[in-house]
Formats: C-alpha cells, structure tokens, sequence
C-alpha cells in the first residue's frame, strides 16, 4: 500500500469520527431570531465596553489636568530661594565669615582701581 493512500485513509477515518461526533445541527423554527439575538447581545456588550472604556480615558486625562495644574501653583511654605547659585552661596556665608575659613578679601573697587 502507498504511504499517501494510508495517509488519506487516516484522514478519511478522523472526518467521518467527527461527523459522528459533532452532527450538523437542524435549523430550527427560531434558527434566524436566536443568532440575530447573540449577535445583538455580543453587540451591546461592545458598546458598553466601548462607552466605558470612553468614560475612564476621560477621568485619566481629568486627572492628568489637574494634577498639572497642581504641580504649576506655587505653595507658599517655608523660604523661597530666589536667585543662582553663585547668590544663593553668597547669601549663605557672608564675606566677613570667610576669613575664619582661610580666604582673604581684598576691598577694591569693582572697576579694578
């Protein structure tokens, strides 16, 4: 026998026991009105889906607004540092401390006279 025609035969035999296994289903009377209601009920439940998941994108970006704007208002708590770091350094040790440290300061004018 040719190793095709064993193949086919096994195919053959594991459609027919499907076939015997699953028959075709008989169209009833209310064949048409149960699937038309399957495909309406699979329909809604989209559109559920659909409007709810349009109701949590629209809290998110709610969200993601108001916590901007949160984050741009300033909290008026404890001192504000104003200033680079070159002033807010200059503010924090004051010249007449910065001989006890080693660094001498020579008074001349700023126009170098």
């Amino acid at each position: 026998m040719d190793h095709g025609n064993l193949e086919n035969a096994e195919l053959d035999q594991l459609f027919a026991r499907y076939r015997t296994a699953m028959p075709d289903p008989e169209a009833s009377v209310n064949f048409m009105p149960e699937l038309w209601r399957k495909i309406e009920a699979r329909q809604v439940f989209l559109a559920r889906l659909k409007k709810l998941t349009q109701v949590f994108v629209a809290a998110a970006a709610a969200i993601c607004l108001l916590l901007g704007i949160a984050l741009q208002v300033p909290v008026a708590t404890g001192p504000q540092v104003r200033g680079n770091y070159v002033d807010v350094l200059a503010d924090a040790n004051p010249t007449e401390n910065l001989a006890t440290v080693g660094i001498r300061i020579d008074y001349i004018e700023p126009n170098g006279k």
